[in-house]
């Protein structure tokens, strides 16, 4: 039995630039990681308040926008994925924001925060929260990977990890005298899970950007894998204290930064999300009123030629009768003839306008294929040499666009009929520099422009129709010369209008 070709899937080029890019932030921040732990003489820490007060209020500031983006997004699409996320940087914010509060009212030395005594408080309450924000993390990542629903209630999920954390670092204060051994297990345990979790977190937003591609995923990818580091760094230095500045605060700095660019990233593409939903809803708003349109074409199509048409018909079939009696003077015998031509002429217009009404570019045939057959009817009509002419391949339009070119090609070749006394009409059109042109020429009588009143109806919805998309309209005359009719439709110009 013959093997069946296996058709291997092609990596895809965005999730191999992701994956080479955090390959290589992992080989820096690991090499880095690596020389702080082998060399102890390498600096882990500098004091400066500033810098402290800075890096804090940053990530306060950062991690608050996350936060409320995150919980927006839930609330406008319900996906818990959104609410574990801002559930995470809440946690974080909150914190931040309660130790930088404390330290510019002077009261950080209550809390534990003193650089010669540091307390038990703040290394708990941030090594927790830290594990908190990680679990909440790998949690969204995961949830976004089942597509799962919450749960709980979500004012707990968004509130409760916060509130546990407030509630536990009161009672460390209240407790007093606790200190932090850099050793602690207790702290370096929490440490290592968050770790854990901030790494499991960022395996699932790698599985999620490859999935869905969304921007965001990538930079919640890259985040945890800094955030990670930043763990193992405090592992080695654990100080909180007012105005120390440790390696772990300066990936910190890092994660901040990354969670800023993802802001703006994410900014962009609900940009790009709400303009291609314009461009879809005005395109969908476009086909739907030209589907209207055609719907009452088709009506009134079907009442011309039910009515009307049967109407004229019937009395032609009479007048003829008329016509031909003999007891009819030679006088009322030619009158009766005149206006059995009348009626020839009327019924032969109401035929043409069936068609033009029931000429449909959304049906699927092309615009060319329209106009070539409507063009041959008009001569087989109406006894004109009628030709259609195309030097090239015409570019297909929005239903409303075509609709309206072909209208003001019915209109000029009903004028051609009219009022040129013209024996050979031709229908050309050609498509150069991104626009599409359209001739109506005739060997009529022609006539002079200026001099065509501009209350005539017919110049005058030829010009609206060609004004309504974007297009020119110009009329080249002479008397005894012909005439000719030339719409110049600009492309970019239709696409603007939403045409494609």
């Amino acid at each position: 039995m013959r093997a069946l070709p296996v058709r291997l899937r092609q990596p895809d080029p965005s999730l191999r630039r992701l994956d080479r890019a955090i390959v290589l932030v992992v080989l820096v921040l690991g090499a880095v990681t690596a020389a702080i732990w082998f060399d102890p003489r390498i600096p882990t820490r500098v004091v400066n308040l500033p810098m402290d007060i800075a890096i804090n209020v940053a990530a306060t500031l950062v991690g608050g926008t996350v936060a409320l983006l995150g919980w927006v997004r839930w609330r406008a699409t319900g996906r818990s994925t959104s609410l574990y996320q801002a559930s995470a940087f809440t946690a974080l914010s909150v914190t931040n924001a309660l130790m930088t509060g404390l330290v510019i009212a002077g009261h950080g030395d209550a809390f534990g925060l003193d650089q010669a005594s540091p307390g038990a408080a703040p290394a708990y309450l941030w090594s927790a929260t830290r594990l908190v924000a990680a679990v909440l993390l790998l949690l969204a990542a995961i949830q976004g990977i089942r597509g799962a629903r919450v749960r709980i209630a979500p004012s707990l999920v968004a509130i409760g990890p916060t509130v546990a954390l407030m509630l536990g670092t009161v009672a460390l204060v209240l407790a007093g005298g606790l200190r932090v051994d850099p050793v602690s297990r207790a702290v370096d345990l929490m440490q290592l899970a968050a770790f854990a979790a901030f790494l499991g977190a960022a395996i699932c937003f790698r599985r999620l950007f490859a999935r869905d591609r969304h921007a965001s995923d990538a930079v919640l990818l890259a985040g945890s894998i800094v955030a990670a580091f930043s763990q193992l760094h405090f592992v080695f230095d654990p100080a909180i204290a007012t105005g120390v500045v440790t390696t772990g605060d300066l990936l910190r700095v890092g994660f901040t930064a990354i969670l800023l660019f993802g802001i703006q990233v994410e900014i962009q593409d609900e940009l790009v999300a709400v303009q291609s939903a314009n461009l879809e809803l005005a395109r969908l708003s476009d086909v739907d009123a030209a589907n209207a349109t055609m719907a009452e074409r088709a009506r009134l199509a079907r009442e011309i030629h039910d009515g009307l048409a049967q109407d004229l018909w019937y009395a032609k079939l009479k007048q003829g009768r008329v016509a031909g009696a003999l007891e009819l003077s030679e006088e009322t015998r030619l009158a009766a003839r005149e206006v059995l031509t009348a009626l020839d002429a009327a019924l032969a217009e109401a035929r043409q306008s069936v068609m033009a009404m029931r000429a449909d570019p959304t049906s699927g045939s092309t615009l060319e294929e329209v106009l070539r057959a409507y063009v041959d009817d008009f001569g087989d009509r109406f006894g004109l040499r009628a030709e259609f002419q195309s030097v090239s391949t015409l570019p297909r339009l929005s239903p409303r666009t075509e609709a309206e070119v072909l209208r003001i090609i019915q209109e000029a070749l009903n004028n051609v009929r009219k009022h040129a006394d013209a024996t050979v009409v031709r229908v050309g059109s050609e498509v150069s520099e991104r626009v599409l042109r359209l001739t109506v020429s005739d060997n009529g009588r022609g006539f002079e422009v200026a001099a065509v009143p501009r209350d005539r109806f017919g110049l005058a919805s030829m010009q609206e129709r060609a004004e309504g998309v974007g297009a020119e309209l110009t009329i080249h005359s002479r008397p005894s010369d012909g005439t000719q009719v030339v719409l110049d439709l600009p492309i970019h110009t239709n696409r603007k209008n939403g045409v494609a």
